[in-house]
């Protein structure tokens, strides 16, 4: 099936989108970038190309394979854009889908993600037919529009669109298309589409499009199918365009009325005169653009500013003279139409009256022969009623007779009275006429004046025109005067501006020269940085082996390394160890179970533990005892839980195994449930002999082994403040890690344990600082080599500033040389612009001349219009009176008439009278009354058609006379448009020699112009290519700098390197020192002695410790089974013992309301070095063993009561 042009040819990418270069480059960028607006508003008129860039931005942000920032159009995408398959691409018609609802659809469906492609895309056509429900609705989406959703608005009534939606939207204006861009594209698609098109057809297709490509090709699409050769001609006849000739014939043929034909006549020959005197003043206006056009191609050669403005005021001149031309061929043209209309009416008049005339001739010769008829018959009446009478005698006749006789004189004398009255109407009528033919040619004299005023009117706007364009010419004389003026200000100006620059060059090249010595001192302070950065990073790799004891010395807590190194068993821990609980990771491991204490208690209700550096170190001394020992360590006063695992949250242990321990044992003894926190702990304050002792005999770990509550009792203990925590992940006791809970109660500080403390958070920031900084002194000295670097190649740039300042100091002496060539420049300009502007003065004074003359001639011809006004105003009255005449004699004739029959109506009373004696005297007398009536009425009919015929042929003389007046009016009409169109002919050849002169000079100034542009560029060119020589030549210094600088720093780690491998590492471990060795490594040297001499005592420590573990192994076998068999009776004993300190609860409450100190706490003592004390169970357990989970999990907690910290204190 054809496709019509404009869709087949609708473009398929941005490049073919033509006149809207400004819009596609921008949406090209933004695909390459990858950066497409969340909404686009895309304005301007039809066939301007909105659509087609909305379609291409649908594809574009969803192409599988764009190809530099422009759809593929060969993706399954692009393709279901283009056939409108892609459900992720919507079109709507705002204009038939404007609704609210419409809009709520669209909202509801856009926060879907989109099927196939990235985007899903909303084109809205005709936005600005939205309702004001769906604009808000719109408005909602686009404020927070989901990322995957594009909208494209367009509209042709942009101001429409409220000012919200635009503020939201990128908007992109289209301009209308230029027609020599629309031509260029119809002849490329004729070309294509093998069809023949002359370049002129495509221009007026291109002029009639008005800017719309589409319409244009609509066009094109009818002359195709119209005609396959399109021609100018073609186009027309497709176009439905009006030839100029038929125009002429309509303008020929217009007209309105008679009377205006004598006026047309009279307007005509004055207006042949006036354009006689415009066709004058237009052949000396080409005269002088044809003189303007001989002294511009005579000073072509220079085509200097001078000659283009005399050009160019040749070119207005003579394109004045062809307006004035063009309305003189108007107004004649108006002239004939007006004559010829005239005439037409005059014809119609004078073909009229001839009817009439011919009629009225006919109707006379008939009344003639009726009056001849009737008098024939009325005479023989007469001679019957005679004989009639003759036989007739008696006084009664002789009576009736006399009645007949006397009814008669009165019929008579009635009849007298009405032809009387008939004469006088026809004169009243006549006289009426000849108002009306008066009145009548009054008014065509005040058409005619009206018109000749309507000239003069004319004449003085055109005068007027004259001198404003003359003023205009003396306006902009004036102004290219100051203009060159300002240009002489301007260059004096830049004279002081040039000799400023020059000093400010100076002032720069000093400044210039300053910033080098700056410059070079940066770079002696920036080696000084990365040498000390240097030394940096060969200390922070033993400062990471040092693990918590370089952290805490960083963070001055010296007494919490010695705390770790002067240990009781300090021999367990081993620095530099990465699975030694000193280890920087174990420490930040360790951290993580801290937050999870917390998070416990603030569940429950109760304050976070903050953290001490004293009991971290504490944890960790003790963490790696135990790593080697199921047991405490027992090294200093405070709580601690201690768990082995495989790395899991001890919490499970500690809290929740145990709290269900505690639970059940509240409900089983007391029917209490849900305690926890601060309720949980004083409750257990109170029962905590009864509980333990239920927990021993009822709750078990899954080894078998009695439970216990300690571990949960030191977590949610409400009076502890700080806590410590380490982990060892060595695994010693078959792959276990050790993880050691340590907490202080708030305000003990005998052994200062809780002084200093710090949030978790807080102690996590600083230890992770103090890794990163250790890890980043590598960085740190890559930042400084960078800023070295750069350092040195300001300098270099400082260098090369300083060669470039001395160039810009010899340039600014150029610029002042060159300003004051200028100046002198300037001033010739000032002097020709002086003489132009006294030339355009006496131009102006001329043209006022011109207007006083013309506003003279309107005056005139206002007064004439006056007085044909007045002579119109009496002819009326005149008239009017003539009409009042001839109604009054039609009422007094309708009178007479009236009069008459009755008088007629008395005679033939009178003969019937008579008609009783004799019958045929009355028959007679009857038919002479007849006859008689019939005469009369013959007469008077017959004196009223020759009246009605002489007016006739009076009216047919008139018609005739006017239509000869018409036909010589139409005649000089025609002949002035004659002369008004070859005029016309005339100042368009003028105009054109003028342009096409103007058109070379501005060629020529053009040329000139690019010529002096290029040499502009080749200065600039070398300027350029000088600075880039300079950069590279300063480059060229900076990088022999950077050379320079990499081959000392590689001779300095070179004899470092030489230095390092000249130590014998085996003799400095043993002697501790070496003379090619740095500080640092000296000082590890010094340390690996150390260590090296606390192996041997250590080692037999630690024989010693194992030889007593195995001694006391069979004493714990015989002492578990004594403890089992003695439960019952302890049982009952810790039952009396419960009693007897629920009796004395009350007194100590009353003694220690400041201080609470649980009861079952109070006679305990601090657990004795081979015991281990289970959280108020003094019972003599080295440690419980339980599974969770299928892993086996030892457990173990030490409480140091109250009691014994205050005697401590």
């Amino acid at each position: 099936m054809y496709q019509a042009l404009y869709r087949k040819w609708r473009p398929r990418t941005f490049e073919e989108v033509v006149g809207q270069e400004h819009i596609t480059t921008t949406l090209k960028n933004e695909m390459i970038q990858g950066k497409p607006a969340h909404a686009y508003l895309l304005m301007g008129s039809r066939g301007t190309g909105k659509t087609t860039c909305a379609k291409l931005i649908a594809k574009a942000v969803n192409c599988r394979n764009p190809v530099d920032g422009s759809p593929c159009g060969q993706c399954d995408c692009c393709r279901g854009v283009d056939n409108g398959s892609l459900v992720d691409v919507v079109e709507i018609d705002a204009a038939s889908n404007n609704g609210v609802d419409n809009i709520r659809d669209l909202r509801e469906e856009a926060v879907f993600l989109p099927n196939i492609a990235k985007y899903r895309v909303y084109i809205i056509d005709e936005a600005h037919m939205l309702s004001v429900g769906a604009v808000n609705a719109l408005l909602k989406i686009m404020e927070e529009p989901p990322e995957h959703v594009i909208f494209i608005l367009a509209t042709t009534e942009v101001h429409k669109i409220p000012a919200t939606i635009q503020s939201r939207c990128q908007r992109f204006d289209f301009k209308r298309i230029a027609p020599e861009v629309i031509r260029d594209r119809l002849l490329f698609i004729a070309g294509q589409e093998d069809m023949t098109l002359t370049e002129e057809a495509a221009a007026l297709i291109a002029r009639i499009a008005d800017g719309g490509m589409r319409d244009a090709l609509s066009l094109l699409d009818l002359c195709w199918a119209h005609a396959h050769d399109i021609t100018v001609e073609a186009v027309s006849e497709a176009a439905g365009l009006v030839g100029q000739d038929y125009l002429f014939e309509i303008a020929d043929a217009a007209g309105k009325d008679l009377e205006q034909a004598k006026a047309g006549l009279a307007d005509a020959k004055a207006d042949a005169s006036e354009k006689d005197e415009a066709y004058q003043s237009a052949l000396k206006a080409a005269q002088d653009a044809k003189d303007a056009l001989d002294k511009a191609k005579a000073d072509a050669v220079s085509a200097t500013p001078e000659a283009i403005r005399a050009a160019e005021h040749a070119v207005r001149d003579a394109t004045d003279a062809v307006s004035r031309a063009q309305a003189e061929l108007d107004n004649a043209n108006a002239t004939l139409a007006d004559a010829q209309s005239k005439l037409v009416a005059a014809q119609s008049a004078k073909d009229s009256a001839d009817a009439v005339l011919v009629e009225a001739q006919q109707n006379k010769d008939a009344a003639d022969a009726k009056a001849a008829a009737a008098s024939a018959a009325y005479e023989k009446a007469k001679a019957d009623l005679a004989a009639a009478e003759a036989g007739a005698s008696g006084p009664e006749y002789d009576a009736a007779k006399q009645k007949v006789a006397d009814a008669e004189a009165a019929l008579a004398a009635a009849r007298a009275v009405q032809s009387q009255c008939e004469s006088e109407l026809e004169r009243a009528q006549s006289a009426a006429a000849t108002a009306q033919t008066e009145l009548n040619d009054a008014q065509a004299s005040l058409s005619a004046k009206q018109q000749a005023a309507a000239d003069a009117e004319s004449g003085v706007n055109a005068a007027q025109s004259a001198l404003d364009a003359a003023n205009a010419g003396l306006d902009a004389a004036k102004q290219a005067n100051a203009d060159a003026i300002s240009k002489l200000d301007a260059a004096k100006q830049a004279v002081k501006d040039a000799e400023s620059a020059k000093a400010a060059a100076d002032v720069e090249l000093a400044n210039a020269k300053a910033a080098k010595d700056t410059a070079d001192a940066s770079v002696t302070a920036a080696q000084q940085k990365v040498d000390e950065a240097q030394a940096k990073l060969d200390s922070a790799d033993a400062q990471l082996k040092q693990g918590a004891i370089g952290f805490f010395r960083a963070m001055g807590a010296e007494d919490a390394a010695n705390i770790i190194l002067n240990a009781k068993y300090a021999g367990k821990t081993e620095v530099g160890n990465s699975k030694d609980a000193t280890s920087l990771d174990n420490m930040l491991n360790a951290i993580k179970w801290m937050k999870s204490v917390n998070d416990y208690r603030k569940s429950v209700g109760l304050s976070e533990l903050h953290v001490t550096y004293k009991l971290i170190a504490g944890a960790i001394a003790d963490a790696n005892y135990s790593d080697t020992v199921l047991d405490h360590a027992r090294q200093y006063d405070f709580a601690e839980n201690l768990a082995w695992n495989y790395g899991i949250d001890p919490s499970g242990q500690w809290i929740e195994q145990e709290k269900g321990f505690f639970d059940k044992a509240t409900e089983a003894l007391y029917g209490v449930t849900g305690l926890v926190g601060k309720d949980a702990y004083d409750f257990y304050a109170k029962n905590g002999v009864a509980i333990n002792h239920w927990i021993a005999d009822n709750c078990h770990w899954e080894n078998g082994s009695s439970g216990t509550v300690g571990h949960y009792m030191n977590i949610i203990n409400p009076e502890l403040a700080v806590m410590g925590m380490a982990t060892c992940t060595k695994g010693t006791m078959s792959g276990l890690q050790t993880q050691c809970y340590t907490a202080e109660i708030s305000g003990w500080s005998g052994s200062g344990w809780n002084m200093n403390p710090i949030s978790v958070d807080e102690y996590e920031q600083k230890l992770t600082s103090y890794i990163n900084g250790l890890k980043n002194a590598k960085s740190a000295l890559d930042v400084a080599k960078a800023d070295l670097a750069s350092k040195q190649q300001a300098a270099a740039g400082a260098a090369t500033t300083v060669q470039q300042k001395q160039v810009a100091v010899d340039s600014a002496q150029a610029g002042v040389d060159a300003a004051k060539q200028g100046v002198a420049d300037a001033q010739r300009a000032v002097d020709a612009t002086k003489a132009d502007v006294a030339a355009k003065q006496q131009g102006v004074t001329d043209a006022q001349t011109e207007l006083d003359a013309a506003k003279s001639d309107l005056d005139a011809a206002n007064a004439a219009v006056d007085t044909a006004k007045s002579t119109v105003q009496q002819k009326q009255v005149a008239f009017d009176a003539a009409n009042a005449a001839v109604t009054a004699a039609q009422t007094k004739l309708d009178s007479a008439k009236a009069d008459t029959a009755a008088k007629q109506q008395g005679v033939d009373d009178a003969n019937a009278d008579l008609a009783k004696f004799f019958q045929d005297v009355a028959d007679a007398k009857k038919a002479l009354d007849t006859a008689k009536s019939v005469h009369d009425a013959a007469a008077a009919d017959q004196v009223e058609k020759v009246t009605v015929l002489a007016a006739a042929e009076q009216k047919a003389d008139a018609t005739a006379r006017a239509l000869a007046d018409a036909q010589r009016a139409v005649d000089a009409a025609k002949a002035d448009a004659d002369v008004a169109a070859d005029k016309l002919t005339g100042s368009q050849t003028d105009l054109d020699d003028a342009q096409s002169n103007l058109d070379i000079l501005t060629g020529l100034a053009a040329k000139l112009a690019e010529t002096q542009q290029r040499e502009q560029d080749a200065v600039k060119a070398v300027n350029d290519t000088k600075a880039a020589l300079d950069a590279a030549k300063a480059d060229a210094i900076a990088a022999e700098s950077l050379v320079s600088a990499a081959e000392q720093a590689k001779a300095q780690a070179d004899a470092k390197l030489s230095k390092l491998n000249s130590i014998d590492a085996g003799a400095a471990i043993a002697s501790g020192h070496d003379v090619n060795a740095d500080d640092a490594l000296n000082a590890l040297f010094a340390a690996a002695v150390e260590a090296r001499a606390k192996v041997a005592p250590a080692k037999a420590i630690l024989d010693e410790r194992q030889a007593a573990v195995d001694g006391l192994q069979p004493g714990y076998d015989a002492a578990l089974a004594a403890y089992e068999l003695a439960k019952s009776d302890r049982i009952a004993a810790e039952q009396k013992l419960s009693d007897k300190i629920a009796r004395q609860e009350a007194e100590e409450a009353a003694k220690q309301q400041a201080a609470y100190t649980p009861k079952h706490l109070a006679g305990t003592d601090t657990a004795q070095p081979g015991s281990l004390a289970q959280t108020g169970d003094r019972a003599e357990l080295i440690g419980e063993t339980f599974a969770i989970g299928g892993t086996v999990l030892v457990a173990a907690g030490v409480f140091l009561d109250q009691k014994k910290r205050r005697e401590q204190m």
